[in-house]
């Protein structure tokens, strides 16, 4: 399991503005080019573009935690993330509140602490009016798809 001391310093390293943002995005988008356009997709219409960059943000914040403590296995093929975003889907209940219909994927997961990070990450931001309602549930998937990817 990743730990939350990582998560956290990685968070704290990006937050703190010492590193440029556009910098990792690109790191990011070379070492795993699908993950990336699986992110940046602009055929949704479900984010915003401040919804898009605190997307990418909280992947980043992933997969340099990830890359902290494990070896990330090579490309990750778009086959393979269509299948894992597939399966989050499936395991999300169609109603509840959103925290409620987390649940599932935390009881599934060992990786509890990359799930609240991203859980915390949606919720803080949808509190301060920065996410809209619709937003949230595939925002979440995402995140969760990333993790899964980075982590198979």
């Amino acid at each position: 399991m990743i730990q939350e001391a990582t998560i956290e310093r990685i968070l704290a390293r990006l937050e703190s503005g010492t590193d440029d943002f556009n910098v990792e995005i690109q790191d990011f988008a070379e070492a795993q080019p699908n993950l990336a356009a699986y992110l940046t997709n602009e055929d949704s219409e479900t984010l915003n573009e401040d919804e898009r960059t605190l997307l990418l943000f909280g992947a980043i914040v992933i997969y340099q935690s990830v890359m902290d403590e494990r070896i990330v296995r090579d490309v990750i093929s778009e086959e393979i993330i269509g299948q894992l975003e597939e399966d989050n889907y499936a395991l999300m209940p169609a109603k509840g509140a959103f925290r409620d219909r987390l649940t599932p994927f935390f009881e599934e997961s060992e990786e509890e602490e990359l799930l609240a990070f991203a859980e915390d990450l949606i919720v803080a931001e949808a509190d301060e009016d920065g996410i809209t309602k619709e937003a949230r549930e595939p925002m979440f998937i995402a995140l969760k798809t990333v993790i899964d990817c980075l982590l198979i």
